[in-house]
C-alpha cells in the first residue's frame, strides 16, 4: 500500500496546507466521486484539517482550478485531469501549488499523479466472461473514449480471448463529456441495444452511469453484468457476477497524508491489485458461479499479487499504463 514514509525530498515545512477538491458534479451514493469523498472524510477525521469541496460543471472546471490556485489552495485534488486538456497549463502557471491528479501522471514537478492498474482487475472479469458466455457475445460500455477507460477495455478483452478465443467484444461509449459519468439513461439504452444483439454479459466502465447498464441487465433477466468502482453485489445479487473495486479512497487519503506531512518523493504513485487498491469482489449471492470458477478467480488474483508472474507481465505488455 502507498506509504507516507521515507521521503527522498521534502516540501518546505512552513508551506501553507490548504486543501481543496474540485468535483465535476454532485456526489451520488455508491459512485466514484463518493469513494473520493470517503478518502477525504477519513483524512479530515484523522487530522482535523478541513478540505474545501467545490462542485462545478464541465465548462467551468479549468476556471475553478485556476481560481483555487489564485486563492492559495494547495494541494488541489483534480478529479478530471484526464479529460481537461488545459490542466497541465494551469499547473505550470502555479509552480508553488501542489496538485493531486487522479488517473493521470504528468511530468511536472508540482503534480502528484495517482494512477491505477485497471487492466489487471479487468482481465479477471474478462477471463470469467469468456468462460460464462453462452452466445460468445460480450459487451463493454465506456463512459468516454479516453485512455483510462480503454485501459479497462484492454485488460477485459485480453482476459476474454485467453479464456475463449471464439468470443467477441462489442464496445460502445456514452461520449457526452463529463456528463457521461452520470448519464444512467444513455448507459441503459446502450445496454439494451447490446442485449438485443445477443450480448449476454456486460461490463460497464462508466462511473455512476454504469448503474444504468446493470439495471438493464437486471430487467432483461437473461444476462449477466459486472459492477465497477464499488461492490454492487447487494444491489444486483442475481445478475452481477462480481465487481471491480477501485479503492480510490485509499489512494486519496494516503496522498493527502503525505503532503500534509511535507513529503514529496516523486510525482507518481501507482496502484494495482498488489497494493490492495484494485480488487475483484466475487458476488457471494450469485447462483451463476460454480466453486471451481470462484477458485479460478481467486487464483488469478493471487497471481497478480505475486512478483513478476507471467500473467502480470502479459497484461503489462499488452495493456501498458498511460502516463
Amino acid at each position: 500500500m502507498f506509504g507516507v514514509v521515507c521521503a527522498s525530498s521534502t516540501l518546505a515545512q512552513e508551506q501553507n496546507f490548504k486543501p481543496v477538491v474540485i468535483y465535476q458534479s454532485e456526489l451520488q451514493h455508491d459512485s466514484y466521486l463518493a469513494l473520493i469523498d470517503a478518502g477525504i472524510r477519513q483524512f479530515e477525521e484523522k487530522t482535523q484539517v478541513s478540505v474545501m469541496r467545490q462542485h462545478v460543471g464541465d465548462k467551468g472546471y479549468v476556471h475553478s482550478l485556476r481560481q483555487a490556485a489564485e486563492q492559495g489552495y494547495t494541494p488541489i485534488v483534480v478529479v478530471e485531469s484526464n479529460s481537461q486538456q488545459d490542466f497541465a497549463e494551469v499547473a505550470t502557471s502555479f509552480p508553488s501549488v501542489h496538485f493531486i491528479s487522479l488517473d493521470v501522471a504528468y511530468h511536472l514537478p508540482n503534480v502528484l499523479g495517482l494512477t491505477f492498474n485497471h487492466a489487471e482487475g479487468s482481465y479477471v472479469l474478462g477471463y470469467l466472461s469468456g468462460l460464462k458466455t453462452k452466445t460468445n457475445r460480450i459487451g463493454f460500455i465506456g463512459g468516454l473514449d479516453i485512455p483510462i477507460i480503454n485501459h479497462f477495455k484492454c485488460g477485459f478483452e485480453l482476459g476474454i480471448k485467453d479464456a475463449n478465443p471464439e468470443a467477441s467484444l462489442m464496445t460502445q461509449y456514452i461520449n457526452k463529456g463529463l456528463a457521461s459519468w452520470d448519464d444512467l439513461n444513455s448507459a441503459q439504452a446502450i445496454a439494451n441495444s447490446m442485449l438485443a444483439q445477443q450480448v449476454d454479459i456486460i461490463f460497464p466502465a462508466a462511473g455512476y452511469a454504469s448503474v444504468g447498464a446493470m439495471e438493464a441487465v437486471k430487467v432483461n433477466g437473461h444476462a449477466l453484468s459486472f459492477g465497477v468502482d464499488h461492490n454492487y453485489s447487494n444491489l444486483y445479487p442475481l445478475t452481477n457476477l462480481a465487481s471491480l473495486e477501485k479503492r480510490v479512497d485509499i489512494a486519496v487519503f494516503a496522498s493527502l497524508m503525505q503532503l500534509k506531512n511535507a513529503i514529496w518523493n516523486g510525482n507518481r504513485k501507482h496502484f494495482g491489485i498488489k497494493q490492495g487498491v484494485i480488487n475483484v469482489a466475487i458476488n457471494p449471492h450469485t447462483p451463476n458461479l460454480t466453486d471451481n470458477e470462484k477458485q479460478l478467480m481467486a487464483k488469478l488474483m493471487r497471481d497478480f499479487k505475486g512478483n513478476n508472474t507471467a500473467i502480470s507481465q502479459k497484461v503489462a505488455r499488452y495493456c501498458p499504463t498511460q502516463i
